[in-house]
């Protein structure tokens, strides 16, 4: 499904703190190879430019966890999400439950949307998926996606689907 690869971005600190549980969950419901950091791409002090190059040099697919949050300003005088659309890159954005229904997740979508980053979606981190409520916000949720032991109905497969379907529509562009 994946052929280049794909960030996963956190909404906020809880979604920036849920980036080390759901990354490698989505990472083995993709059949992706195993999940990294971007700064596992270079040193914390490279440039984001060469941080991007060394990901977009990457062959085939593969999730990268952002472990910064894509609103924060670095020191070259941009923010990540500046960066992400500069460079195209495919990004999920990861929203904890508990900012779900509030307006991160819309202000997170807009400033990813403003900068141009191609987002496929929003996948929301653990507790209970309410997807006409979530539908009606007129975001672009995929699905939740629920920690290795939930005792939550997974939901991951309508995700999976969802994640493939916007991403074929990308990449027929």
């Amino acid at each position: 499904m994946l052929t280049s690869p794909l960030v996963l971005a956190g909404a906020g600190p809880r979604g920036l703190a849920a980036l080390p549980l759901a990354a490698p969950r989505l990472q083995s419901f993709l059949a992706l190879p195993a999940t990294a950091e971007l700064s596992d791409l270079g040193a914390r002090s490279a440039e984001p430019d060469q941080l991007m190059a060394a990901l977009q040099s990457q062959q085939g697919g593969a999730l990268v966890a952002l472990e910064e949050d894509p609103g924060r300003w670095l020191p070259v005088g941009t923010r990540w999400a500046e960066v992400l659309g500069a460079w195209r890159q495919p990004t999920l954005l990861l929203i904890a439950a508990d900012d779900a229904g509030n307006g991160l997740a819309a202000a997170y979508a807009a400033l990813l949307e403003r900068s141009a980053v191609p987002l496929l979606g929003l996948v929301q981190w653990d507790g209970s998926w309410d997807g006409p409520a979530r539908s009606c916000e007129g975001l672009p949720w995929l699905g939740g996606l629920q920690p290795a032991g939930s005792s939550c109905a997974s939901g991951a497969e309508v995700l999976v689907e969802a994640l493939k379907l916007r991403w074929q529509r990308f990449t027929s562009f």
